[in-house]
């Protein structure tokens, strides 16, 4: 009788699920550091879109230019008519147009004019200004009202929250007499401040979004053309200011001393008077 032994199938050494399992961990490991890249990289895609979709923050500067522009004393006032001209054809706001036609060495012609003008507009205004006369000082000042701005706005926008509650409250009507004309009553007064506030809000706007132009016409020296008697018309002008600057001390000093002279010069010529009898007698007294 033939006895067949039943062997089971050899089992798989230990090494072998070790390795196989490993691989199976480093395989998801793989799939799940892409899946985190990926992500990330969406993450960080989102945030430069944002960063670049995000408006940076406005700033409400005020802006002034003040220039000084010589011209020919005899063609001053056709270069000043053809600037405010050139001013009103680019919609700029005339502010002040002041001329001085008298002349003359202590009280020389010149002509100013203040104006608003649009931001960019002022280089072609500016470039019209060089036509009508040779450029002797610029001066730009730049003045940062953000934050006034800002606080103006804030105040407006709680005015006006305000304002509408009290609106709906009187709209419904839910309290009595004097609780609706204490209402009304504030109502009136949130209406005058905020009215205030958008006028200073208006002003600044007019600040902010305009530039300031301040243009001075004065007529053309001697020593500004380049002339060959420049110093000695330099020197007589200088000599005439220290002359005139003199006399005016002079006449300061003497008005200042002469109620002193009334009071002191009799006093003066009185006590002299008394000294001199005094000494005569104290003459008659030794003989």
């Amino acid at each position: 009788m033939l006895l067949f032994t039943q062997h089971p199938f050899p089992a798989p050494p230990t090494k072998f699920l070790f390795g196989v399992a490993v691989v199976l961990l480093l395989s998801a490991c793989s799939q799940n550091v892409g899946k985190s890249a990926d992500s990330a990289s969406q993450l960080s895609s989102k945030a430069a879109d944002a960063a670049l979709e995000t408006p940076a923050a406005r700033r409400y500067i005020a802006t002034r230019h003040k220039l000084l522009l010589e011209a020919p004393e005899a063609d001053l006032d056709k270069h000043f008519d053809a600037i405010q001209a050139a001013c009103v054809k680019l919609a700029c706001v005339v502010l002040r147009a002041d001329q001085n036609r008298c002349g003359g060495p202590y009280n020389p012609a010149q002509a100013t004019l203040t104006a608003r003008i649009a931001p960019h507009a002022f280089d072609s205004f500016l470039d019209i200004l060089l036509k009508h006369g040779k450029l002797r000082q610029h001066q730009r000042e730049s003045e940062d009202l953000t934050s006034e701005v800002i606080d103006v706005e804030a105040r407006i926008a709680n005015l006006t929250a305000l304002k509408t509650r009290i609106l709906e409250l009187l709209a419904k009507r839910s309290g009595n007499l004097e609780e609706v004309l204490a209402a009304e009553k504030q109502l009136s007064a949130i209406q005058a401040e905020l009215d205030s506030i958008q006028g200073k809000r208006k002003a600044l706007a007019g600040q902010t979004e305009t530039t300031r132009v301040e243009v001075t016409l004065v007529p053309q020296s001697l020593a500004a053309a380049g002339s060959w008697a420049a110093p000695v018309v330099e020197a007589a002008g200088e000599s005439g200011r220290v002359l005139m600057s003199s006399l005016a001390t002079l006449i300061t000093v003497t008005v200042a001393v002469l109620p002193w002279l009334l009071v002191g010069l009799p006093l003066f010529l009185w006590l002299r008077k008394l000294y001199r009898k005094r000494q005569v007698r104290r003459a008659q007294a030794a003989i």
